[in-house]
């Protein structure tokens, strides 16, 4: 399921769509936006240890974050387990 095509509850207002700014994003969202606004890509361990939220809390950022089309996952070719997240370019 994509953020488009379910409602989505942000702030108490009711979206449809892709979230159009971080501002409409929960804290910890916001958080890991701005640890990647640095450009560099992380792993979803390096992002767990230097935001202070829990792992669980992360990857449910992460999945905001990429459905709102503010990051990506690219593939790791260290570690093909271990998806590397960035900022979208373009």
């Amino acid at each position: 399921m994509t953020l488009a095509s379910t409602p989505a509850q942000a702030n108490g207002l009711e979206m449809r769509g892709p979230v159009t700014s971080i501002d409409c994003l929960p804290s910890s969202a916001k958080a890991v936006f701005a640890l990647l606004r640095d450009g560099k890509e992380r792993t979803l361990n390096e992002i767990i240890g230097r935001v202070a939220f829990s792992p669980r809390t992360i990857r449910n950022a992460l999945n905001k974050l990429r459905q709102s089309g503010l990051i990506v996952a690219k593939f790791n070719f260290r570690d093909a387990r271990k998806p590397l997240y960035q900022l979208k370019t373009g």
